[in-house]
């Protein structure tokens, strides 16, 4: 990523369970681009409990999905059938995402796989 991108301010943000990635890309919305959404509180340690968070989240509804991404969307990942993690797209082709281990990172679309991650959705905010 090129140090001129406004997401490189926000690589190496730690990961904590108290930061997951929801809390993440929460911040960074709420910082970079003045858009607030509440907190889902998910255990990214445990992706079932994850995704049972975020299939149930009320949130979900503030959402709207897109074929084709623009920088700030917010990225659906998953590992297996069920989605369990989320990002930011950024228009250099990849995803501004937070993951246990590494904290905040940029990974290209295409090396999504290499962390056994694949894109299920995108999602633009539609309502505040």
């Amino acid at each position: 990523m090129s140090a001129a991108h406004w997401a490189s301010a926000y690589i190496g943000t730690e990961w904590a369970r108290g930061a997951n990635c929801w809390h993440f890309c929460a911040r960074v919305w709420a910082e970079h681009f003045g858009i607030t959404v509440p907190l889902i509180e998910i255990d990214g340690a445990d992706p079932r409990a994850a995704r049972h968070a975020l299939d149930h989240s009320g949130e979900r509804q503030g959402w709207a999905a897109m074929s084709d991404p623009a920088e700030r969307d917010g990225v659906m990942m998953a590992q297996g059938a069920r989605p369990c993690h989320v990002g930011i797209w950024l228009n250099l082709g990849g995803v501004l995402h937070c993951i246990e281990g590494a904290g905040a990172i940029y990974t290209p679309v295409e090396r999504l796989a290499d962390l056994g991650y694949r894109v299920v959705g995108s999602y633009r905010r539609v309502t505040a």
